[in-house]
Parts: C-alpha cells; structure tokens; sequence
C-alpha cells in the first residue's frame, strides 16, 4: 500500500469516527448515570473498538472473516462469551 492511499484511508476514516452516533450517545449515559471516569472508560473502549474495526478494514481482514463460512459462527461463540463475561462481572461489581 502506497503513502497516499493511506492518507486517504485515513481521511475517510477520520470523519466517520468524529460524527456523533451510538458511541456518544454511550459516553453520554455513562456520565449522566455514573461519573466522569465512567465516561471516559466508555470513550476509551469506544476509540479502541473503532481503531481495530478501522485496522481490520484496511488490511482486508473484513473481507476474508465474510469469506469463510465457518467464520461467523466463531464470531457469534466469541461474542456470546465476552458478553457473558462482561454480564457477569457487571452483576458482581
């Protein structure tokens, strides 16, 4: 990948993950029902998902996770255990 394919990857994405949507509606409640540091843990764990989503794209991994059809159900597997997992130690907190 050239240099000015990447610049351009990035101004694409840089916009994309400025616009307000889910992710600050997500920060907001988190300040609203908890504490500043609440919201930004929220923030922080939003960047990072749009980081590796954003990574993921440019190498093209996206494409080959939708080219395997055993991928989206380890997906689906992984998914439900880390939602299990966050479910469990958001009940004992």
């Amino acid at each position: 990948m050239e240099w000015h394919q990447v610049l351009a990857f990035v101004a694409a994405v840089i916009p994309l993950t400025l616009v307000p949507g889910t992710s600050f509606t997500l920060v907001t409640q988190q300040v609203i029902a908890g504490s500043r540091a609440d919201g930004v843990r929220a923030a922080l764990g939003s960047a990072c998902g749009l980081l590796v989503h954003a990574t993921f794209a440019a190498v093209g991994l996206s494409a080959l996770v939708m080219s395997s059809a055993q991928t989206p159900h380890v997906v689906r597997c992984q998914a439900a255990w880390g939602w299990a997992w966050w479910d469990q130690a958001v009940a004992s907190s």
